[in-house]
């Protein structure tokens, strides 16, 4: 299965989080300069709620230039499944991630039961921070804004994504990042926040 190890940290305010991505705790861990992503996300379910009701989420992203549809699902702690493919088009991709080892529900769907449901439009800016000689995590701001119903909202957080090498270490550079800039972590992922501006 895929996993992905991810704390979602609220900041709510722009000059705190380039303050953060410029401190020395960080800084001093980068490998190399940030890179700036811009990202379009368009989450999708079907009209009776089927992914919602598992708590599965199915986006499509631009990513610059690069499109990837995304499948995660509920995990323990800090860890959920993810799989991904690049693909322009939900009904090329359905298939693929599914025999990655995502649900096999999602080979039998038909594309045209799953709707738009909200989406995020935002900057990712990102590197890669070595916490040791065996750990590695991936550190973005993530600035732009949430969309449902049309309606929007801010959406300003920082993500630490362990890349490899040991949870531990990632939480408790997390802990530490908390501790410093009195932050707490988001306990909604862009989709419940999305979503609630749709309902």
């Amino acid at each position: 299965m895929g996993k992905e190890t991810e704390y979602k940290l609220a900041v709510g305010d722009l000059q705190l989080l380039d303050c953060i991505l410029c401190s020395r705790t960080v800084t001093e861990k980068q490998r190399a300069p940030y890179t700036y992503i811009r990202m379009r996300t368009t989450y999708y379910d079907t009209e009776d709620g089927f992914l919602e009701k598992r708590r599965w989420m199915l986006r499509l992203r631009t990513e610059n230039d690069r499109s990837v549809v995304t499948m995660k699902t509920p995990g323990e702690g800090h860890t959920r499944g993810e799989w991904e493919v690049e693909s322009d088009y939900l009904d090329e991709a359905l298939e693929k991630l599914a025999a990655l080892g995502a649900p096999q529900e999602l080979a039998a769907m038909q594309p045209d039961t799953l709707a738009p449901i909200c989406g995020a439009s935002f900057t990712r800016i990102t590197a890669e921070l070595r916490l040791s000689e065996d750990t590695a995590c991936m550190i973005c701001g993530d600035v732009g804004e949430l969309t449902g119903g049309g309606k929007s909202a801010l959406l300003c957080e920082l993500e630490l994504e362990l890349k490899h090498g040991n949870e531990a270490e990632l939480t408790a550079f997390a802990q530490k990042l908390m501790e410093t800039y009195h932050l707490s972590e988001q306990p909604l992922s862009k989709l419940q926040r999305a979503r609630a501006l749709a309902e």
